[in-house]
Order: structure tokens, then sequence, then C-alpha cells
């Protein structure tokens, strides 16, 4: 059965209410589970109205349907550095961070919940997220597994001390090498599930820097300032160049992408509990680099045609 051990800032709290705070699930749901197959702290037997502290470790088993069925094709986790504060992972394509609404089937934060515990604070049903990444966007994103990374963390993107790189594809071939985009963003009234860059938003910057050039399309570096949803691909589609494959903003090419062709390539902060300065990179994913290579191969026939 699942084993979690429970993070730092538990002192004499309900096991139902830690639980449903750590885990993904309902009150409801554990009391549910708990009926059928009941719950153990530190070897004994637990009653969920029962005060849990620290470092209790706890064995529970959890029966639910949709548990069951979200739990195919669970995603191996790519840890890319873990201690008893934080966890790196390198987040596949397809596959979403968190619950919340509209979210089907099995999410980022469940994965790891299913490997190791996460902070209890935060919004609730989503212990441990402190940022998040979009469902086809790949690569670095950080996890909190005591408070005090939680809070650190939490502190450092908001005070923009937590430095992101992104690279992408995009449609089209910008007339310039480098550039800086400061366009607020706001949520579009009549789609809630979508971002638009309008005055009357949140300040929004982002810098970007072209690293090859294709007839079609372009390889960019982006670096954000801010970290608005959506917004790298709402701000390269403000000034024309939507990301390769992002139907939602604006891509119309021809060419097929297998996603949206956007990677987290990096991520730099401060330890929480040391104070060292961490620096994470994250290799291209295959979907990426194999696209890179149909692109190479179109623009050197397209040149030899022009040659011809």
């Amino acid at each position: 059965m699942p084993t979690i051990i429970l993070p730092e800032g538990i002192l004499g709290e309900r096991c139902d209410k830690i639980l449903s705070q750590i885990l993904p699930l309902s009150r409801a749901n554990i009391r549910k589970s708990f009926e059928q197959h009941p719950f153990e702290c530190n070897g004994k037997k637990i009653h969920l109205h029962e005060k849990v502290y620290t470092g209790d470790i706890i064995t529970y088993e959890i029966i639910d349907d949709s548990t069951k069925k979200s739990s195919k094709g669970n995603p191996k986790l790519d840890i890319i550095f873990e201690d008893e504060d934080i966890i790196v992972i390198n987040k596949p394509a397809d596959i979403v961070v968190h619950p919340g609404i509209n979210v089907h089937g099995k999410t980022l934060q469940e994965c790891v919940l299913n490997h190791c515990a996460l902070s209890p604070l935060g919004q609730e049903g989503r212990p441990g997220v402190v940022h998040r990444l979009d469902k086809d966007t790949t690569g670095a994103i950080i996890f909190a597994k005591s408070n005090r990374a939680f809070q650190h963390l939490t502190r450092g993107f908001a005070r923009h001390a937590i430095k992101k790189c992104y690279t992408c594809i995009v449609q089209g071939t910008p007339m310039l090498n480098t550039g800086k985009i400061e366009i607020p963003i706001a949520r579009q009234t009549n789609n809630k599930m979508r971002m638009i860059a309008c005055p009357s938003g949140k300040s929004a910057k982002t810098i970007w820097t072209v690293h090859r050039r294709f007839k079609h399309f372009t390889w960019v570096d982006v670096k954000i300032h801010t970290g608005r949803t959506h917004q790298i691909r709402v701000h390269m589609s403000y000034i024309g160049h939507p990301i390769g494959g992002d139907l939602a903003y604006g891509y119309n090419d021809n060419f097929v992408f297998p996603r949206v062709m956007l990677h987290a390539e990096s991520i730099a902060f401060s330890h929480p509990q040391t104070g060292e300065y961490l620096s994470f990179d994250i290799p291209l994913p295959q979907d990426f680099s194999n696209t890179l290579e149909k692109l190479c191969a179109t623009e050197i026939e397209e040149k030899v045609i022009e040659l011809l």
C-alpha cells in the first residue's frame, strides 16, 4: 500500500484533514477508502479523527473508480533533482500539472504524490504546487516537499528571483534577432480558458532571441520576467509569430507539429534551506529534436530547388 511521511509544519491536526490537503482527494473519498481498508500511522491502525504530526508515516489505500481508471498510462517520473525540500521534474508532454476544472485523468501532481509527500500549503487540492506548465509544455518544473520550500519558492516567484528559460519554434521569421514584449495579459471575457494581450491585464514581460532561422519557422529562446498564464504563447502570437502547433493562439500553417512546441529548458533558484544557487538544464525532448530535423531537411530541399 502507498506510504507517505507527513512534512514539517503539522502540529496535531486531524488525519483526514491533512490527507485531503496532501492527496488530490476529498475528505469524503478518503473516508470511503478508510471504511474498506483502515489506514495505519507508524505501523498502527488510526482513526481519521485522530491527530497526526510531522514525521508520522501514514499507510493508506484509496478505493476510487476514477483513480483506478486514471492510473492507466501513469508516466514514469523523470526526476532531475530531489532532497528533503524540493523535487525537480522533467515534465513530459500531454499531462496537466494539477487537478482543476475540466481536468480529467492523471495529473503530474498525482504522479509525484505516488512517489513522495508534498507540502500541504497552497491552494486546496494542489499540495506542493508552486508554479505550473501548460499541458503540452515540456521541461523543468519544481514541487515543494517541505513548508519552508513552499514559502521560499512562492516568494521567489513573486519577486522574480527564480530564473526560467524556454525554447520554442514559432511560425514565420522575425525581422529582428531579439526583442522585448511588455504587454499586459488578462483572461478573455468570452473564454476563461484563454488569455489575451490587453492594457487592462496584469503586467507581463518577455525577452526573445532568435536561435536559428528556417524558411517558414524560427527556433527562438525565451526568458520571462513574469509568470502569467500562457504568457509566452500570448506574447509570441501578439507580435505575429504564434508557437508552432498552437491553434488556440493563431498558428495556421500547413506544417503539422506533434504539439505546441514549447519547452522549459532551464530553471535556476536558491535552495530553500542551504541558500545554494541551483541551476538545472533540461535537454530537448525527442519530439522537439525530431521536428527540428524535419525543418532543417525541408530548408535544404527548398534551397536545392531554388538553385536548380
